[in-house]
């Protein structure tokens, strides 16, 4: 048996999926496009959520990937410093409003949302507000895969099964007001919302 066989044979045993139907196999992709192994292709409109939106094989990113890979692939933060990561805060730090100086770099969106979670409680505790924990979300709404970020997360089929392990917090109505049977205009509907948050927080 190939490599190539024995890999679209055991890969659904062995990694685990988010489906139990069978999934195309992808074997390149370019630009916007993704082909599977029976050369059909596909518009990719579900990476560029993750980390492709930028587009498959951009030569200027290939490239910067390379020159970097090539000089140091890795700089644990913890103990050193590299100036990459420096050249990006600062760039960034450029871009930002005054008062967003300081810049945390982290590898994803669950992680980043845990941070933010994470800081919003060390400030409270380091403010004298130790016991202001409390985050309100939106149902629905969806925020990462880890427990801190399942917590706010307004979507029982993702939450229910680990509410054990965490806090879940309050949630209030996320506002689609394309979606509300009524005759309000969209201030009064803003205004609706507004008041529904102030009495979620009223109640904690």
């Amino acid at each position: 048996m190939s490599t190539a066989q024995s890999i679209e044979t055991v890969s659904r045993p062995n990694l685990f999926h988010f489906t139990r139907r069978p999934q195309p196999m992808v074997d390149r992709a370019d630009g916007i496009y993704l082909w599977d192994k029976s050369g059909r292709r596909y518009i990719d409109g579900s990476s560029g959520a993750v980390n492709v939106n930028v587009g498959h094989g951009n030569r200027n990113v290939i490239d910067a990937m390379k020159r970097q890979l090539d000089r140091v692939s890795f700089a644990y933060i913890f103990q050193f410093e590299n100036k990459q990561a420096v050249a990006l805060a600062r760039e960034l730090a450029e871009r930002l409003p005054n008062g967003l100086e300081r810049i945390y770099l982290v590898s994803g969106g669950s992680e980043a949302v845990e941070a933010c979670l994470k800081l919003a409680r060390q400030w409270a505790v380091a403010t004298g507000q130790d016991k202001r924990w409390k985050i309100i979300g939106r149902m629905p709404s969806y925020h990462g895969i880890t427990l801190g970020t399942l917590a706010v997360t307004g979507d029982d089929v993702l939450t229910k099964t680990f509410d054990p392990l965490g806090q879940p917090m309050p949630l209030v109505p996320a506002p689609f007001v394309h979606r509300d049977q009524d005759n309000l205009s969209l201030e009064e509907r803003g205004v609706r919302y507004a008041d529904m948050l102030e009495e979620k927080i009223l109640e904690q």
